[in-house]
């Protein structure tokens, strides 16, 4: 059951969105923030329904450990709002990601380490974490697919 979002924790997560990609944090005004099991951090639009009572709503965005891991949901939806720590990646590495590789990149200097939205010619594919040699496919398994062709 979902239970309303600690403000302190809120504001982690608004901090952590506005310095990691960019986001402007006005993005979530029109948002209700819910703590769910296992550190899960999910959104809803303010949007009450009357005559249904979910078992839960909204969105997993987050997972609220030592710090915030983005969801891939929460990076393909809200990647149009990111303008940093995102890489565009080619067709041959977009195959790559799709299948749960991890990528090793060319022109990679300028990234800062942690997680990134991976994008290909704005397709917001997902999450990845770039350690300064690796990005690391954080893709659920559930979500890998085989890509012949873009």
């Amino acid at each position: 059951m979902l239970t309303p979002l600690e403000e302190e924790k809120r504001q982690l997560v608004s901090d952590y969105c506005v310095e990691r990609f960019g986001i402007n944090s006005k993005i979530w005004e029109k948002y209700s923030w819910y703590s769910g099991s296992k550190n899960k951090i999910y959104i809803a639009n303010t949007l009450e329904l009357e005559r249904i009572i979910p078992e839960s709503k909204g969105i997993c965005v987050f997972r609220l450990d030592k710090s915030p891991k983005p969801t891939t949901n929460f990076l393909q939806l809200f990647g149009k709002y990111i303008t940093k720590n995102y890489v565009e990646i080619n067709n041959e590495n977009t195959i790559k990601y799709c299948r749960g590789d991890d990528l090793i990149l060319e022109n990679s200097e300028a990234l800062i380490p942690g997680f990134m939205l991976i994008a290909n010619k704005n397709r917001f594919l997902g999450c990845g974490h770039w350690n300064g040699e690796l990005l690391k496919n954080q893709l659920p398994k559930s979500k890998f697919c085989k890509i012949n062709f873009l």
